[in-house]
Formats: structure tokens, sequence, C-alpha cells
């Protein structure tokens, strides 16, 4: 809250540490970042269809408002994209697919801490496919994963995206 943020608080609030959110809505804040600026309303299912064929209700994209430029979103695609053939996701890189990508490893400081003393930790790594004009994300969260020798999520998270976006892709008609 504003009367517990002292300059610690409001400096690892910059980088996300100490914050909650659910994990739709961070999809949907990576779904602005990289849909040209739109904040869109979410929604689970687009179409419901009688037994017969027959439309019964379908849900249209709504945009909610722009919270950033649209040349911004387009150099986020590139930096997302940049993390993925040459930064710290490079294991969710597969041959002939644009995918952008970010990592995200935080302590979850509201917990009781491992036996070595270390806080527990959450890797997470989020991509889009394609990164020049994204049409699916995948976000996958390790909710701490102390058995690994790491706690890094570009080598735990980022694979696991990669695996499901092999699937994924090619399934939904993708072009590679």
């Amino acid at each position: 809250t504003a009367d517990r943020m002292g300059p610690v608080e409001l400096a690892s609030c910059s980088f996300g540490q100490s914050s909650k959110v659910s994990y739709l809505q961070m999809l949907t804040a990576v779904c602005a970042v990289v849909n040209g600026g739109e904040l869109m309303q979410p929604y689970v299912v687009a179409k419901i269809t009688a037994p017969d064929g027959t439309v019964v209700k379908e849900v249209r994209p709504t945009v909610k408002r722009r919270v950033i430029s649209a040349e911004t979103s387009a150099t986020m695609c590139r930096l997302m994209e940049g993390v993925v053939t040459g930064g710290t996701g490079k294991q969710a890189a597969l041959a002939g697919y644009r995918i952008g990508g970010k990592s995200g490893t935080s302590e979850q400081l509201n917990m009781h801490r491992r036996a070595d003393g270390d806080y527990k930790k959450v890797a997470s790594f989020v991509a889009v496919l394609p990164a020049n004009d994204p049409e699916i994300l995948v976000y996958v969260m390790l909710d701490d994963p102390n058995n690994a020798r790491t706690d890094y999520s570009s080598i735990l998270a980022a694979p696991v995206v990669g695996n499901i976006i092999s699937e994924v892709a090619p399934y939904l008609g993708l072009a590679t």
C-alpha cells in the first residue's frame, strides 16, 4: 500500500518484486504489450453452439483502452524476439518460428523459506508467436522448482514453453 511504500519498496516494485497479480492479469498485460498497445477484454469461450450447429452466443474481441503506443508495442515485440534469438530465452527457440519471450524469476516473500534459508522461488516464461504479429501466447509458471539445480526461468521454464509451442503451432497451422 502507498503508506508502506518506502525507497526500497519503490525500487523493488520497478522490476516486479512483491507485486501480486493473477495469471489472467499477467497474460492480459502481456497481450496488450504485443497487441499494438490495446488492452483487450479477456474471455475464455469465443462461441457457444447448439447441438444443431446454430450459434447461441458469440463473443467478439473488445478493446478496453490503449495502454501504450503502437510504436512502443512494435519495439517490445522486437525486444521480446531478441530475448529468444540471442538472450536468456534461447531455450524457447524453435527453428523456423519467430518467437518472442520474457523470463521471470521471483521470490515468494510471503512464504516459509526453504530448508537452506533461501526464499521459495517462482520461475516463469511467457512467449508469443509469431513475434512480429502475435497470434498465440504461452505462459508457464513453475512454483518453487527447488529440486532443480538452478532457479533461473530461462533454464527451467523456457524449454517447457518451447515444447508446448512445438506442439501447438503446427496444430494451429502457424507457418514456419
